[in-house]
């Protein structure tokens, strides 16, 4: 078993700038925690993990990051992989998280007490049965964010949840029995365009512009047989 732990404070962020930590994990049961806090400028994070059984962060200790102009990349090629990261305020970072293989599940938070203004977050999944549970702006304070996704393969479920102002989610996904659920709720424009190719595809979006005079845009392109398409766009109560 390999175990990295690496955690940054405030009283450390003289090494952050303009500094960049590239960490490789093969084998089975690799675990790596990160914390890092105090408003990190410039920070650049590359992360691979090939084997089964890689962990980045847990319930206990959950990938942490706090910062502006952030670029993290996480890359797992394996089976049973996990992603649990929190991203407490991020303007103007880039987040990439790769999974190959089967059976992998990444969560990401993302704007839980500050802004993700200017943010970009790209997920990509080749293969069977992947979970994603992509949470932005729990804070009342986070706007827009760019959310792309780009699934390959079959029985994915995806679970996003985006409460911001102006929020983007583009989808490409191609294969068959896939579950897509998301909710996008503020006051300002959202918009999801998607491409999904593939039969019994269950998918479900909310949109629910409080402003009342702010526009929602979903711009879908399904082929596929069979499965449930559900679109809800509210001024409330979606």
């Amino acid at each position: 078993m390999q175990i990295l732990i690496i955690k940054w404070s405030v009283g450390y962020l003289i090494f952050l700038y303009s500094m960049a930590y590239m960490v490789s994990a093969y084998g089975a049961n690799n675990s790596i925690y990160i914390t890092q806090s105090g408003g990190s400028s410039a920070l650049t994070m590359n992360i691979d993990q090939i084997g089964n059984s890689n962990v980045v962060g847990t319930s206990q200790a959950r990938v942490s990051l706090t910062g502006t102009s952030m670029t993290v990349d996480v890359d797992q090629i394996g089976d049973s992989n996990v992603i649990a990261s929190t991203i407490a305020q991020g303007n103007s970072s880039s987040f990439t998280l790769r999974s190959t293989g089967d059976s992998n599940t990444q969560t990401l938070a993302v704007g839980g007490t500050g802004d993700t203004a200017g943010s970009d977050f790209d997920f990509a999944a080749t293969g069977d049965s992947n979970v994603l549970a992509f949470t932005q702006g729990a804070a009342a304070t986070a706007t827009s964010g760019n959310t792309d996704i780009v699934i390959a393969g079959t029985s994915n479920n995806l679970n996003l949840v985006s409460e911001v102002v102006g929020g983007t989610n583009n989808w490409d996904v191609d294969g068959d029995s896939n579950d897509i659920d998301t909710t996008q709720t503020g006051n300002a424009n959202h918009s999801i365009t998607a491409d999904i190719t593939g039969n019994t595809n269950n998918i479900d979006i909310d949109q629910t512009n409080s402003g009342g005079s702010t526009s929602g845009i979903v711009d879908l392109v399904s082929i596929s047989t069979g499965g449930v398409i559900d679109i809800d766009q509210c001024t409330s109560g979606c």
